[in-house]
């Protein structure tokens, strides 16, 4: 990478990180692309040749956001685990701890203009994917309960997941995270999976 790249790249980094700080903190109807510019420190031609509107610098902001931990969700599931309940554990730890350490991303991510525009859609049937394809594997395993339909679960627990984690980074302060994991956990395994789970 030469010198020009590197200045690009610089660039880029700090409107996406005053992107998702304004996103976060004003919502993004709220934000203009001239005060995300502003505090980028540059001017705002320059934030229209990294990206073509304010909803494409939130479509960046969220999907590499979310790139980091679609990565740590893969490689768990390529993680060899004694039984069903220490997945649904890991993954819980995962997303929960995502959220704490990533609360402003999360703030967007459920932000009513980012669910307008459909980019928080997008990313949820990404989840939803993800967990499917896990409960297909887990059913033809033998490990999921009678009656359960892995689309159907696979929504289910994301649908589970997101609502809990959006209601908690908004108010943090009325449950720890521990609590907030067991209760998942708990959920999750009473529910879908049959008594005496194997191997993830």
């Amino acid at each position: 990478m030469n010198a020009r790249q590197r200045s690009q790249a610089e660039t880029r980094r700090r409107l996406l990180e005053q992107g998702l700080k304004l996103f976060a903190s004003q919502g993004v109807a709220e934000t203009r692309t001239a005060d995300i510019a502003e505090g980028a420190g540059v001017a705002v031609g320059t934030l229209y040749l990294h990206f073509k509107d304010k909803q494409g610098l939130l479509r960046a902001v969220l999907f590499e956001g979310v790139e980091q931990l679609m990565a740590e969700l893969h490689k768990l599931a390529e993680e060899p685990l004694p039984d069903i309940g220490e997945y649904v554990l890991r993954h819980t730890e995962l997303m929960v701890r995502f959220a704490q350490t990533h609360r402003d991303m999360c703030r967007v991510l459920f932000d009513p203009e980012a669910v307008r525009c459909r980019i928080s859609t997008e990313i949820t049937d990404m989840f939803v994917l993800f967990q499917e394809r896990r409960l297909c594997g887990q059913a033809e395993a033998g490990l999921l309960a009678p009656g359960i339909g892995p689309k159907v679960a696979a929504h289910a627990v994301v649908g589970l997941l997101t609502h809990t984690l959006e209601w908690w980074i908004r108010h943090p302060e009325e449950v720890d995270a521990g609590t907030v994991i067991s209760t998942l956990v708990n959920l999750r395994l009473s529910g879908l999976y049959a008594a005496g789970g194997g191997a993830a």
